[in-house]
């Protein structure tokens, strides 16, 4: 990645330690990261703001990464190949089969760097390059 990446990425996933990771990991290699606490609060910054890639938490407890996969479909389905899903139990059968099932990468909350940016370029290289602002 550059410096200056033209590409956001929105981050729903709670733990203060693997969103300070994510973040600083996400900044490092030049993404603009915006980080929420909750499928709420990401649903409400989905008009706000274009998102090249949404990383999101299966294991939410008030939006889980279901039901938040299910609004994307029916409001903003464009923005459904850009979805990764990320569990903090990877042995988690729901977790495994519900994103293999629509197509998506799932990873462990606890994999490493390579896997993280390995899932982001794959998304990244389905989609159009953004239009600059």
């Amino acid at each position: 990645m550059t410096e200056h990446s033209p590409y956001t990425i929105l981050i729903v996933v709670h733990g203060p330690g693997c969103v300070v990771t994510l973040v600083g990991l996400l900044h490092r290699q030049g993404y603009t990261v915006v980080p929420v606490g909750n499928g709420a609060l990401a649903w409400a910054h989905l008009p706000v703001r274009h998102y090249d890639v949404i990383l999101c938490n299966l294991d939410r407890p008030e939006i889980d990464g279901h039901a938040f996969y299910t609004l994307l479909q029916q409001h903003y389905p464009s923005l459904c190949p850009r979805v990764i899903f990320l569990t903090d139990d990877p042995t988690e059968v729901v977790g495994g089969v519900f994103p293999q099932a629509c197509g998506h990468p799932r990873l462990s909350t606890t994999c490493g760097v390579t896997e993280v940016l390995g899932a982001i370029e794959r998304v990244l290289h389905t989609i159009e390059k953004p239009h600059a602002a």
